[in-house]
Parts: structure tokens; sequence; C-alpha cells
């Protein structure tokens, strides 16, 4: 499967927000994620690391 986990990083560490992620969309400063389910959430902050073998995308807020 191609999907991912999302994370959201600030001082404290990392804190999945999301799982089976399959579109990441950004716009203005905006991230818009959506799930394989269709649920989708948003998130200010920037896309900062995004690994592919541990289908992980970690958003800096």
């Amino acid at each position: 499967m191609c999907e991912s986990n999302i994370y959201l990083r600030d001082d404290e560490g990392d804190r999945l927000v999301m799982e089976d992620a399959v579109m990441v969309e950004t716009e203005g400063g905006r991230i818009s994620v959506t799930d394989i389910l269709g649920e989708k959430k948003e998130f200010e902050g920037t896309l900062e690391e995004i690994t592919f073998l541990d289908h992980r995308i970690v958003i800096r807020v």
C-alpha cells in the first residue's frame, strides 16, 4: 500500500495526527491531508520530512 502516517513536529517531538493518508496538498502556508476514507484535515506549518520507506510525513508546526 502507498498510504503514509502524518506527524506534527514541534519542540516537544512528533505527534501522530493521521493514519493512512493518500494525498497531501499545500497552498499558502496551509497543508491539506486526505486519508484513504476521504477524511480531510488541514494544518498550518511547513512540510519538513517525507520518508517513503517508513510511510511517514512530518509537518513542522
